[in-house]
């Protein structure tokens, strides 16, 4: 029998009640004891808490981390900020089942790309990037020396498991890889009768092997060709099982629909599937519904209210239905921290950042790369490589530098940089002189958006990052290309979450309550989420009085300073900084998840 103490804590359990002084006493994972005094078994494990806070392990209600954790079982990034539990699977993606194909799901870039290489600049999350799911497997397992030896849903968990999981998963089976496998890459339509059954037959075989039921990505493909009929009948299934479904809703127009589509559009069509069927429904990463013209702060506000009045109607006509935000600062999985990957195309063609670099003090490809951008023939296709300053005049204010040589820059956009000289020149004179400059893009990192604030504000809130998990040495890149590593919220979210909520003077047993114990209720589930006797001992140790999240927008893969202890079922997986991989997490199935909320 394995014991541990934690002694001389403040306990911020997760219910949202005041701090309090406790020990916490731990017997084979599971909590065996809260209170004051109490006294250590023999040959227990005792750990002191003095001045520290004893909180439960964080939620994140809105991962991607089943796309990767076959790929870094470890779970670095995931441990490394205090999330214990990934909620995992969401907006229609996964990585299964997969008996034909492969949908790209972007971690695994370094094999994908040697099947099928992106396009040049990168990729365009909405569209669709398929390959045979035979031709991955040898790839797969010579690039991150893990086995893809999965073809069912409940093989793939049934891998989680045998490998390990540094934190827990619990995951529902994205409608994406479903519907890609019954219909092939004929999918840019209705499905039939013969389709929406081989569909159900799927999520039936996920949900037997441990999902939680079934999630939506109705902007992306395929799943956004998916009709009423097919979208209510699998949630119907979900509803027979006692499961949820969540939902990226459709909030943006597409020729297929043949009308204009907004986000209440879509928030309104789920409600509508969630009432008609009865199962239980969860909004990923809820938005405002409501443009706001031009932009008041009062407004906006006002409008994330009348948003969430669309739910409390719902509520009040029977549909149980839950959300989560994303803060302002996580903007989902992808960064491109150097200013170099705004020329991808151009450095890819030298070799690297530093031929780029070299190749920029030639005048005839200087002028080249300068003609080519500014008459709108950028030779990107990625969505996150590419700018345009004859269609955006703008483009030049949506970039501010996070590390660079040339002083004055840091903490300027490139137009504050160029101080009235021209942007693109400046940018190049830069790279020039500095092949590794850092930028974070203020689309994706943006500075002000009090629609996110007013829903974080909410007593009801849960918290999502929108990312995948990984470890401290992960790239997606290789050699001297530009890196392309996890978001700042890989890797810092929560704790950026903690200390913005902290230094907004927010109390932190509410701050704790929706990293844990919301979440907890949202999944239903009932052995984790609290600092409780007979709970699993999922649980933080964290230094408050020295407690810094250490952001680095240049390259965001560490941890923070003062989260003393990660414990995951009792067992020590983050000691002061060091992770033991001791695989201590489990994939979270229905006997973890009993009842209603």
């Amino acid at each position: 029998m394995a014991w541990t103490l934690i002694r001389g804590g403040t306990v911020v359990d997760g219910t949202g009640s005041p701090p309090f002084q406790a020990d916490v006493c731990i017997r084979d994972g599971v909590i065996d004891a809260v209170g004051p005094d109490l006294s250590a078994p023999e040959g227990a494990q005792v750990m002191d808490a003095a001045g520290k806070l004893i909180t439960p392990g964080f939620i994140n209600m809105h991962s991607h981390s089943d796309c990767s954790a076959a790929m870094y079982p470890n779970m670095e990034s995931t441990l490394g900020q205090g999330i214990t539990t990934e909620f995992a699977g969401h907006c229609g993606l996964g990585v299964a089942p997969v008996q034909h194909s492969w949908l790209y799901m972007f971690p695994e870039k370094k094999a994908f790309t040697k099947v099928m290489p992106e396009p040049p600049g990168g990729i365009n999350p909405y569209n669709a990037y398929l390959v045979p799911t035979q031709r991955l497997r040898e790839p797969f397992a010579q690039t991150y020396g893990q086995e893809l030896d999965w073809t069912t849903y409940g093989q793939f968990l049934e891998h989680l498991r045998r490998v390990g999981l540094g934190a827990n998963l619990a995951v529902v089976a994205g409608q994406a890889q479903i519907r890609l496998q019954a219909m092939g890459t004929d999918y840019h339509r209705d499905a039939t009768e013969t389709e929406i059954a081989a569909m159900g037959d799927a999520l039936s075989e996920a949900m037997d092997g441990g999902a939680l039921g079934l999630s939506l990505g109705l902007d992306y493909e395929p799943g956004l060709f998916a009709g009423r009929e097919e979208l209510l009948r699998l949630m119907k299934l979900v509803a027979a099982r006692g499961g949820i479904v969540t939902a990226h809703t459709r909030s943006r127009s597409h020729p297929y629909y043949g009308h204009a589509q907004s986000f209440l559009d879509g928030l309104r069509e789920f409600l509508g599937l969630g009432r008609e069927s009865g199962v239980r429904i969860h909004v990923s990463h809820i938005q405002n519904g409501y443009n706001v013209t031009p932009a008041h702060d009062g407004l906006i506000r006002a409008a994330v209210a009348k948003t969430l009045e669309e739910l409390d109607r719902a509520r009040q006509a029977g549909v149980n239905v839950t959300w989560d935000v994303i803060p302002k600062y996580a903007y989902g999985p992808f960064h491109y921290p150097m200013a170099a990957s705004l020329f991808q195309p151009y450095v890819e063609r030298c070799g690297g950042c530093a031929a780029f670099s070299r190749a920029l003090t030639l005048p005839d490809f200087r002028r080249q790369v300068v003609e080519e951008i500014r008459t709108g023939r950028h030779p990107s296709q990625g969505v996150f490589t590419r700018f345009d300053p004859q269609a955006d005049p703008a483009w030049d204010t949506r970039y501010r530098f996070t590390r660079v040589q040339r002083a004055g820059c840091v903490g300027k956009t490139i137009r504050e940089a160029a101080q009235g000289a021209d942007s693109l020149e400046l940018l190049l004179d830069v790279l020039t002189e500095d092949p590794y400059a850092a930028m974070i893009s203020l689309g994706r990192r943006p500075e002000h958006t009090p629609d996110r604030d007013a829903f974080v504000a909410r007593t009801e809130a849960t918290i999502g990052l929108d990312t995948w998990t990984l470890d401290y040495d992960a790239a997606l890149s290789e050699g001297d290309l530009p890196l392309e590593c996890g978001s700042p919220a890989t890797y810092e979210g929560m704790t950026v979450f903690l200390e913005t909520e902290r230094d907004k003077g927010a109390a932190i047993e509410e701050t704790i309550r929706k990293l844990t114990g919301n979440a907890a209720r949202t999944l239903g589930l009932t052995d984790r989420g609290f600092v409780s006797q007979g709970l699993a001992a999922d649980l933080l140790v964290l230094d408050w009085e020295h407690f810094s999240a250490r952001e680095n927008l240049a390259d965001p893969r560490h941890g923070p300073q003062g989260l003393d202890y990660v414990l995951v079922t009792g067992q020590i997986a983050v000691d002061h900084g060091v992770h033991t991989h001791v695989r201590s997490g489990t994939v979270l199935g229905p006997e973890h998840r009993k009842g209603e909320n």
